[in-house]
């Protein structure tokens, strides 16, 4: 292999900058392939155009694996919109909500409500956000406060799913980056080893429960709270509430129990007539489940006339085009990953790190870049896309784990869409609670600094002890930094009740 020195760190460095600078992944990326082409060709221009032709993300779609985590991610998406357009969603959540009586079960009721719909992010925004907004405003809790646990069970629950679009996605990206160490590995069994280090995700998730039973808040949030707490405001019904009330939440269980039915039958029958579950069969049990699930859906929307077996096959399909911008950023992340291996990016940024950065901190160094990548553009999976195929090698190279970098390059991605004011869950949070959004955006982001702080510190501890259970020590950390900030507000505010 050709020695590039610094020259190797240009495509990286260019999608990082131009993502921060930007917020255009997709520009990033793609500005960052065709920089390295051009390294790699020395310049070229006609070489380099053929090289991406022929040896760019069109190669890419030639390989098996990627060719069937592209389905995959594809059919997911187009059940999952089909479903949310059903309104089975909005009946689950209606139903969630029958026994809430106080404000402590409204916002466990939420939590739990938006756990259960795990498998959509931005449909567990517009689902919970009109069925929720009513309760919170009888029992004079803020839509801020609504906005900020939908925030907090949307993305982060859905991260940490392995047979849903998220996790394909991600275990597509973790295959890449350890192939081209030359290590290859099953991208989901990798996938749930990294689950316990997503600490972001499983904080962001945890909090919820504590600020509900502490039954207190700080900074933006409390006076927020407080202001609901004074404030007479009627909130309106959506416009789509008496759809939402009428619909039926067999809509989702059905087509919910068939593609669980599938999974369970495929995996068992996969698994005695393979001897074992690879990634490969993992891939085909899930494509083949959701297909199952997606026509049994169509016919059954179509048996209760829901909407026509016309319209329920659009609609599928319309999910499936949804997902176009995102299977762009996977192509372009997978070559950008293959033109790092050939410039040896990895080896020369562990060569230029070895001895200078601990290697505990590499994590949270991984954790706090991939924050700021994604608060800039307000893009969890293209930062995931950005920072995987970086992350992996040099922590190989620097004898950090690679697994845990893993999850701090999924957490900074999940921080930033968590909280970034161009994020499209956040935006949809708060439209769906009537939250004006600049405060959404002004009462949250105290708390996810709080937890990114918390993340911060766990990637360190892990690093350092190499333990799954580091999750438990973060958690316990997290309980003690919020009840500190709530002593002192109250300290601070008296006469303002949290």
């Amino acid at each position: 292999m050709a020695d590039y020195g610094l020259l190797s760190i240009v495509p990286a460095v260019l999608a990082l900058i131009l993502a921060f600078t930007t917020r255009h992944v997709v520009l990033a990326l793609g500005v960052a392939v065709i920089s390295g082409m051009l390294i790699l060709t020395k310049g070229h221009p006609v070489d380099t155009a053929l090289m991406f032709l022929t040896d760019g993300p069109f190669t890419q779609l030639a390989q098996t694996s990627n060719a069937q985590i592209i389905i995959v991610i594809t059919i997911i998406s187009g059940f999952i919109y089909l479903v949310e357009q059903s309104g089975g969603m909005s009946a689950f959540s209606t139903t969630a909500t029958r026994y809430v009586s106080s404000p402590i079960k409204a916002q466990l009721a939420t939590w739990a409500t938006g756990i259960g719909i795990f498998f959509t992010d931005s449909g567990n925004s517009l689902i919970l956000g009109p069925m929720f907004a009513p309760i919170y405003q009888k029992l004079k809790l803020s839509k801020e406060k609504l906005a900020f646990i939908i925030d907090s069970t949307s993305s982060p629950i859905c991260v940490l799913i392995p047979i849903i679009s998220w996790g394909v996605y991600s275990q597509g990206l973790i295959e890449n980056a350890f192939e081209n160490m030359g290590q290859p590995v099953d991208g989901f069994s990798t996938f749930l080893q990294v689950i316990p280090y997503q600490l972001y995700a499983l904080l962001a998730l945890f909090s919820v429960p504590v600020y509900a039973v502490l039954k207190k808040d700080w900074g933006p949030m409390a006076d927020a709270e407080f202001k609901a707490q004074q404030s007479t405001e009627t909130i309106i019904e959506p416009a789509n509430a008496s759809a939402v009330k009428s619909a039926s939440i067999s809509l989702i269980l059905f087509p919910l129990s068939v593609l669980f039915g599938s999974l369970i039958v495929l995996f068992i029958y996969n698994y005695h007539l393979h001897g074992g579950i690879s990634g490969p069969v993992i891939r085909t049990t899930l494509g083949t489940s959701y297909l199952i699930a997606s026509i049994t859906a169509i016919i059954y929307y179509a048996y209760t006339k829901t909407m026509t077996a016309s319209a329920a096959f659009n609609t599928f399909v319309a999910g499936m085009q949804r997902i176009m911008l995102i299977l762009i950023i996977l192509l372009l992340a997978w070559t950008l990953g293959d033109i790092c291996k050939s410039l040896g990016t990895g080896d020369y940024i562990s060569q230029v790190m070895n001895d200078r950065l601990p290697v505990f901190l590499l994590p949270a160094l991984i954790f706090i870049i991939g924050s700021f990548i994604s608060v800039a553009t307000g893009s969890s999976w293209g930062t995931f896309a950005i920072l995987i195929p970086i992350a992996v090698p040099v922590a190989s190279a620097l004898g950090a784990d690679p697994l845990i970098c893993i999850g701090a390059a999924l957490s900074g991605g999940m921080l930033g869409d968590h909280s970034s004011p161009i994020s499209d869950t956040t935006i949809l949070s708060s439209m769906s609670t009537g939250c004006d959004h600049v405060s959404h955006v002004r009462t949250q982001f105290p708390y996810a600094i709080l937890t990114g702080v918390t993340a911060s510190l766990g990637f360190m501890v892990a690093e350092i002890t190499r333990s799954p259970y580091t999750i438990i020590l973060a958690g316990l950390l997290q309980v003690a930094l919020i009840t500190l900030m709530v002593r002192r507000q109250a300290a601070n505010s008296p006469a303002v009740p949290a």
